[in-house]
């Protein structure tokens, strides 16, 4: 399939991607905790039937060189910014857990690419690339998984949940229950249409927040009222480490659609022009006044579910599989060999990216964490019974390396207590 969604040649004829089965099966014990009691279970595990190529011809593309050197210099941004927050991590000097989103950047960069200005979109944990893509520092996310004083967050949501919608159109990641991003993104589909506003609003979101009740909520108020929402589902093969098959009675997320009479496709999620012809349909669809689109992307979690996960539960094979169709590097592959661009411009977008994240750190380290003092603000309404700053400065201690995981006082830390 070309972007445009006509047949190229030497393309399988496939309206949604490819062919989902073939034959292997994988058996590997997948444990899952039930309270205190824990399960083990051997999920049969099939091995989809993805290429490990792009198949799409460069004339088929309709972008010039310029544009398919910023989709991969998004993608390996991320993806360099990512393993280095890993290590990170690792050096006890981010608080919090990490989650990444590596191997899923074509799915961010891809549908990222197909808004317009004016467009808001929401993100969870794994879509980097499409901050990035929105124009997003890489030194900013790096400041505030720092935890440090920075707009607009001032430390309060370190990179997990990153938003700002005056300067990028990111609205704020809705977590009082999984998948509440939904209905709130129907909001704002709501006011886009309530305004006359030709906008859309697109959610990303993983398999797993398909099933509870706010994806259903969500959607189901969407389709009544016509609302211009797109919801990318990026099915990742595991939901923690629940495998789709376990936790929803359908095949596909795109299965659930017909409850609600909505646009819904399925699609490959490493081919990155596989995932913005998909991305482009359902973003047209509800553009145009037709109500929401659902657009599912077969995709894979090279990481665990955060990085203290160690993916025990996913097998060898299963992990080869999809190393083989690495986005990135399918990607690489075929500017190189499709595309004809020099493997020396590529080099040089891999060598500024490394150099970007090195200069994040540093910006990063640089910055003062928040006062103590401010811990409250913009928790609560102002109220005129709210202490002055010179009734709070001496309430809080000043703290000079925040501790894991808890905040230890100066004073207390001599003692052994926490406050």
């Amino acid at each position: 399939m070309n972007l445009y969604g006509r047949p190229s040649v030497g393309a399988p004829p496939c309206s949604t991607g490819y062919p989902l089965e073939r034959g292997a099966h994988l058996g590997t014990p997948v444990q899952f905790f039930f309270g205190k009691y824990m399960a083990q279970i051997s999920p049969q595990i099939a091995l989809p039937d993805y290429p490990s190529e792009i198949q799409i011809d460069r004339r088929d593309v309709p972008f010039k060189d310029e544009e398919l050197l910023r989709l991969y210099s998004m993608m390996k941004l991320a993806r360099t910014f990512e393993e280095k927050l890993a290590s990170l991590y690792r050096q006890g000097k981010i608080f919090g857990a990490v989650y990444v989103g590596i191997g899923q950047e074509a799915t961010s960069a891809g549908c990222a690419s197909q808004l317009e200005s004016g467009d808001y979109l929401s993100m969870v944990a794994r879509n980097l690339a499409a901050y990035f893509y929105r124009g997003v520092e890489p030194r900013h996310v790096m400041a505030r998984w720092f935890g440090k004083d920075q707009t607009p967050s001032h430390g309060r949501e370190l990179g997990l949940f990153l938003a700002d919608i005056d300067k990028h159109g990111i609205i704020p990641y809705h977590n009082g229950s999984m998948a509440s991003w939904i209905p709130a993104g129907a909001g704002y589909a709501l006011a886009f249409k309530l305004r006359r506003l030709p906008n859309v609003m697109l959610c990303f979101t993983g398999d797993g927040a398909t099933s509870p009740g706010d994806f259903y909520e969500g959607l189901n108020f969407a389709s009544i009222h016509k609302l211009p929402l797109v919801i990318i589902c990026e099915v990742n093969q595991f939901a923690y480490s629940t495998p789709p098959h376990l936790q929803m009675p359908v095949k596909d997320v795109a299965d659930r659609a017909p409850a609600f009479d909505i646009y819904a496709e399925t699609a490959f999620g490493n081919d990155l022009f596989t995932v913005i012809a998909a991305a482009r349909r359902g973003i047209e669809h509800a553009r145009s006044g037709k109500g929401p689109a659902l657009i599912e992307f077969k995709t894979f979690r090279q990481r665990g579910h955060g990085e203290h996960d160690d993916m025990a539960y996913v097998s060898k094979e299963l992990r080869e599989y999809w190393e083989e169709r690495d986005p990135i590097a399918m990607y690489r592959r075929w500017m190189i060999e499709r595309a004809k661009i020099a493997v020396g411009m590529l080099t040089r977008i891999d060598e500024v990216a490394a150099r970007q994240i090195e200069e994040a750190i540093e910006y990063a380290e640089s910055l003062p964490f928040p006062k103590a003092e401010t811990v409250t603000d913009r928790l609560f309404a102002p109220s005129p019974h709210d202490p002055t700053p010179e009734d709070r400065k001496n309430n809080f201690e000043p703290i000079e390396t925040p501790a894991i995981p808890a905040l230890t006082a100066s004073n207390e830390r001599k003692t052994g207590e926490h406050f």
